[in-house]
């Protein structure tokens, strides 16, 4: 993730008025903040160093100041027309006239008397410099000003400068031993050091050595540390201070020694092999340049300024010569300084930018890039150039993400400014192929959303082809949000084009006034302008969705065509992102009517009208695309606020009737889209979003509901597709989490019930259900499609009632009919595929039908349980019955079958979640008897116990060659090895192994998928077996017990962390969930006592912790001797595995089974 970080320049305190007027430094005291208009000879003249030197000057130089004070006022005249000067002489006229200066606004100082000028208000106190922590605190000299002085940064560079004037070559040494302990070095330069800059280099090879020695793993400018941060900005806010008030002072233009000093030091030490050398100072010399940018911009701007005045002076009359030769005067200074600071600003590039762009630290490559890209914006008549430019396109291939993303985001910042389209049309088209792939196929999300929001501006300047248009919209599909969110701007001008190019088509907005002017905004089906945006999204998103995935490997994976059966296709996304900016998208009501109208009728009117209707008349696939966008809109709409000044009542009604209009949509949508699975699955959807209290208040409104539910019912009815009952039925269960409408509801459901009863009974009539492929094609899916329904139904309601219904005709109970169906799945080869899925998908449906049924009766006993309710034994019989029924019918299933298809898998799943399931009715209050064994203290119906049943050995051994097939199939796939079986296992099945089904043609993502397909098959039969096990159903008794417990385990820390976390909760819990029943003080004697003596010592210690237990009446209890008893456990249980008792293992195992 990108952290904030401090630009290499600040330009938050460039205005005069940001800082206080100092008296120890400023050259005049009690200058005024705006242009002055008259010179105050009587300042106080305490200023220190070379400003008291340069104070010292005579008559000449006298006059120069009498002139630079005539010469700032005229920089401050916009124009130099005789109206102009007249309207200046009536404003001094009158500034020399005031008695005395405003209170809130202060005149110039000629305006007031030596003794008045303190009283004139300084400029705003900037906030007091952050003081930084830092390691070396017993630092002193210029690093403690910088960093713990709490003084500006101005102020610490004015005093820095007056120690130079004083003795150069202390402060210099001073300055670059204020560097190397910024880097982490606590060695210092001496001042024969600086006086031989030929062996600087040797130098530093020296202090790097020292700083090595220290063994220094992290350095100040990039540490993670509270004052890290404040650190580095307090480093590039005092470089920034210094440049600055050398190039104020002249200091930077008369002590040329003074900077080729800083470049031989700095230079050297960026070519060190010391990172924190090499990061601290380049860090400093691209601060400096970036200073020094600034400094040459605003030259390059007063320049043209006195430039301008100079022109305008030569064409008066009576041009005056003095100020003619001031005006040159100055022309000539900027001139040269302009000049010496280009050559500075050249020395840095060559000797610090050309080197550490490339640097092998990225870090240090972000403070390049960064740099660069400031000075192109605030330097451009220099860096703006070509030969500048090519380092940011070659550093868009750079390997690091934050360097790629930082290269991104400078060309953005250029691209910005239409003013610099032009320069960079040449740059564009060398680097827009790569620049195309960042964004389309980075590895990193963020950089490809910065990447499009780049695309974005290039698209504005007409410099990107047709061709990669199309490929960056495709990114609306792209699986990361922020990309999505970032293509907004692209996609949507994309939108507009193909909008304004139908227009065109069509004859132009002027032809297509009146026939798209709507006089009623409340009848949402007459064609509108909307209307055509609307059809050119579906457009656009239908030709990027049909193109081929395999090129955009980010985006969103798409099911076949379109995935309906999750609630978030890659469409609603798309939506979602676009809701805010593709124009009418936000009005839902519009898109109903679009979608609503009848765009199959023959069109009428004139030949525009015709045209017109034919082209917005959408396919059925955009059809599709825009009931997605609808969901999506919808959802949007419904659930977040307009952003207008409403009251939270207001939008709150606004928020009810919408869902009222769409209550009343939804049915229409249905009975339109309704024949289509993919059409109605995603009407369905609609009424998810729906608050249905509005129709418990208002009873007018039941009537909207009732056609609502209607059509919700024929939906079910009439679909067997399970996209379709799945929606219908989280409809139905949505609907029942209301009072008021429960029931309505629930005689709709009822409805539902007896027809899909019915139509069971039905099937029955026409052949044995029980045995394989003895019904017609017909019959069958007709079958399937009942149970379907059926299993539906049971996930949302009881079926309890509707499965034990007698007829009192002697015909078999729908349940028995249903366990029947189960009995199909033994396997018998019918060298038709189609029929055998088929088969396989109505047992796999009568499956988890039954299952649903047992659960709602496992339910139910349980809750008669709780209540003290009797229950018949005539109902547990009848209950045995049916599971006697069903694992029978349920094991000749799966074990019928020898690879490892749905039925198997399912079948395997579906007996342990019963054995687990029917476990739960028994009785879960024990207690722990002398000898060590659990005993049940139960009151509960013995015959109601005999419900719950232990899986058979032979059971066993088939559900355990199940996994070993699991469990090898998923370590070939994930290319994982397998542990060895122990000696007293059983040898690997070889010839059981799963074929080796690789196809060379396969893709990467394929080959993804196959594997996290595998490991959730394995996970999830493993789940179900360790809840076996920990239920005591399986695995407890006979030859094989503790087997399976063993085998899970064998393979744990081979098949990846999701394999380990299911196994972990085969552990023993009693060392986390065990809580000691001693005080505080006993448990941290114990603990000390613990970590000080053997494990025989402590079992001592614990016997001896309550001596006089018999005295006291409550220690004297069983509770009393069941805690002792188990702290006597305690050592044993805590011991390592090696040295435990033999028996430590069963006895282990027994508690777990018992918890």
């Amino acid at each position: 993730m990108t952290t904030r970080r401090t630009p290499l320049m600040d330009i938050s305190n460039n205005d005069v008025t940001s800082t206080p007027v100092a008296t120890g430094s400023r050259r005049k005291s009690g200058r005024a903040v705006k242009i002055p208009e008259k010179f105050v000879p009587n300042a106080p003249s305490s200023q220190q160093g070379s400003a008291s030197a340069k104070r010292k000057r005579g008559g000449d130089d006298a006059e120069n100041d009498a002139s630079d004070v005539e010469e700032e006022e005229e920089e401050s005249d916009a124009t130099v027309e005789s109206a102009a000067e007249e309207e200046v002489r009536e404003i001094r006229r009158k500034a020399k006239t005031t008695k005395k200066p405003a209170a809130k606004k202060p005149k110039v100082n000629g305006a007031a008397t030596h003794d008045e000028v303190p009283a004139v208000k300084l400029p705003a106190r900037p906030k007091k410099t952050k003081k930084v922590a830092i390691a070396d605190k017993g630092a002193g000299g210029l690093y403690a000003d910088v960093y713990t002085s709490g003084e500006s940064a101005e102020d610490i560079a004015g005093q820095w400068l007056a120690r130079y004037n004083e003795n150069n070559q202390e402060a210099l040494t001073e300055f670059l031993n204020f560097i190397f302990r910024s880097a982490g070095c606590s060695a210092e330069l001496t001042i024969h050091d600086i006086n031989d800059p030929d062996n600087a280099e040797n130098r530093i090879s020296d202090m790097q050595d020292e700083l090595q020695a220290q063994q220094v793993t992290d350095y100040p400018v990039i540490s993670k540390s509270k004052s890290g941060h404040a650190f580095r900005t307090a480093l590039v806010d005092f470089i920034q201070s210094l440049i600055k008030a050398m190039h104020t002072k002249e200091v930077l233009y008369t002590e040329v020694p003074l900077m080729e000093n800083i470049h031989i030091w700095l230079s050297s030490l960026t070519d060190s092999s010391s990172r924190p050398f090499r990061h601290t100072a380049t860090l400093v010399a691209l601060t400096m340049a970036s200073t020094l940018c600034k400094i040459a911009s605003e030259e390059i701007d007063a320049s043209a300024k006195v430039h301008r005045q100079l022109e305008g002076e030569k064409k008066n009359k009576r041009p005056n010569k003095a100020r003619l030769a001031d005006f040159q005067k100055k022309v000539d200074t900027n001139e040269k300084r302009k000049d010496y600071i280009e050559l500075q600003l050249k020395d840095f590039f060559d000797e610090v930018y050309v080197h550490r762009y490339r640097d092998i630290d990225p870090r240090i490559r972000i403070e390049c890039v960064e740099a660069i890209g400031y000075w192109i914006l605030t330097l451009p008549s220099i860096f703006f150039e070509g030969q500048y430019l090519r380092y940011m396109g070659w550093m868009l291939s750079d390997t690091h993400a934050g360097m790629r993303q930082e290269v991104v985001k400078q060309l953005s910042k250029i691209m910005k400014n239409p003013s610099n389209h032009g320069q960079m049309r040449h740059f564009i088209e060398r680097f827009r192929p790569r620049l195309v792939e960042m964004a389309t196929r980075d590895s990193e999300p963020g950089v490809r959303a910065a990447a499009v929001e780049l695309m974005d501006y290039i698209r504005q300047a007409g410099m990107l082809e047709p061709d990669d248009i199309d490929v960056i919209g495709k990114l609306i599909f792209d699986s990361e949000p922020r990309v999505r969110k970032s293509l907004v701007g692209f996609f949507a001008e994309n939108i507009k084009d193909l909008y304004e190019n139908r227009i065109e088509e069509l004859g132009g907005e002027e032809v297509l006034e009146d026939i798209l002017n709507v006089e009623d905004e409340e009848d949402f089906s007459t064609p509108r302008a909307a209307w055509i945006r609307y059809k050119s999204l579906a457009e656009s998103l239908l030709s990027y969705d049909n193109e081929d995935l395999d090129e955009m490997p980010s985006q969103i994976e798409a099911a076949e065509y379109l995935n309906v059966a999750g609630t978030e296709s890659r469409f609603t996304l798309a939506a979602q992102a676009l809701y805010d900016k593709v124009p009418n998208l936000k009005d839902w009501e519009a898109l109903a009517g679009y979608l609503l109208y009848d765009h199959s009728a023959r069109a009428t009117g004139n030949e525009i009208e015709r045209a017109l209707k034919d082209s917005i008349k959408p396919t059925e696939k955009e059809e599709l695309i825009l009931l997605e966008i609808l969901n999506a809109v919808v959802k949007v709409g419904l659930e977040s606020s307009d952003g207008s000044k409403k009251t939270k009542a207001e939008i709150q009604e606004a928020k009810e009737n919408a869902a009222r209009r769409l209550a009343g949509l939804i049915p229409s949508l249905l009975r339109k889209y309704g024949a289509d699975p993919k059409t109605a699955t995603v009407v369905l959807r609609l009424e998810h979003v729906l608050n249905l209290g509005i129709f418990e208040e208002l009873r007018q409104d039941s009537t909207v509901y009732a056609k609502l539910l209607d059509e919700i019912s024929a939906q079910f009815n009439g679909h067997a597709d399970k996209g379709v009952l799945n929606e219908a039925g989280a409809a139905l269960l949505h609907a029942r989490g209301y009072e008021e409408l429960e029931e309505v509801t629930e005689g709709k459901m009822q409805s539902l019930w007896d027809d899909t009863i019915s139509a069971l009974r039905k099937i029955n009539k026409t052949g044995e259900v029980s045995v394989r492929g003895g019904f017609r094609n017909k019959v069958l899916t007709e079958l399937s499609h009942n149970l379907a329904r059926l299993e539906q139904l049971a996930s949302i309601s009881s079926p309890v009632d509707s499965l034990e219904a007698d007829t009192g005709k002697g015909d078999p109970l729908p349940i028995s009919i249903v366990l029947d169906v189960v009995a199909r799945g033994v396997f018998e080869d019918s060298n038709d595929e189609a029929v055998d899925a088929l088969e396989d998908e109505v047992v796999l449906a009568a499956i988890r039908s039954s299952m649903f049924y047992f659960m709602w009766k496992v339910k139910s006993l349980t809750d008669a349980i709780n209540a003290g309710d009797e229950i018949p034994d005539l109902d547990i019989d009848h209950l045995k019955e049916f599971q006697d029924v069903f694992t029978t019918h349920l094991i000749a299933a799966f074990s019928s079958r020898s690879t490892l298809d749905p039925v198997r898998l399912v079948g395997a799943g579906a007996l342990l979640d019963f054995h687990t399931l029917f476990s739960t009715i028994r009785p879960s209050k024990k207690s722990k008897a002398k000898n060590g064994a659990f005993e049940v203290v139960s009151n509960q119906n013995p015959h109601l116990e005999s419900l719950v049943q232990e899986i058979g050995p032979e059971v066993q051994a088939e559900l355990t060659s199940i996994f070993d097939a699991l469990e090898k199939q998923f370590s070939k796939k994930s290319k994982k090895t397998l542990a060895e079986p122990s000696d007293d296992e059983a040898p690997q099945d070889l010839e059981s192994e799963p074929e080796d089904g690789e196809d060379e043609d396969v893709t990467p993502n394929e080959k993804q998928a196959e594997t996290l397909r595998a490991e959730q098959q394995l996970c999830e039969l493993t789940g179900k077996l360790v809840l076996a096990i920990l239920a005591q159903v399986i695995d407890v008794s006979g030859e094989l017990k503790g087997k399976l417990r063993h085998r899970l385990q064998r393979n744990r820390s081979r098949l990846g962390p999701n394999f380990k976390e299911v196994i972990a909760y085969l552990d023993d819990p009693k060392g986390k969930g065990k809580k000691s029943h001693k005080s505080k003080a006993q448990q941290a004697e114990v603990a000390k006592k613990k970590a000080q003596k053997s494990t025989e010592l402590v079992e001592e210690d614990e016997e001896e912790d309550d001596p006089f237990a018999d005295i006291e009446p409550e220690e004297g209890t069983a509770e009393d001797l069941r805690r002792r008893e188990l702290l006597d456990e305690e050592p044993e249980e805590n011991e390592d595995a090696g040295e435990g008792p033999a028996g430590g293992g069963e006895e282990e195992d027994d508690d777990v089974l018992g918890d």
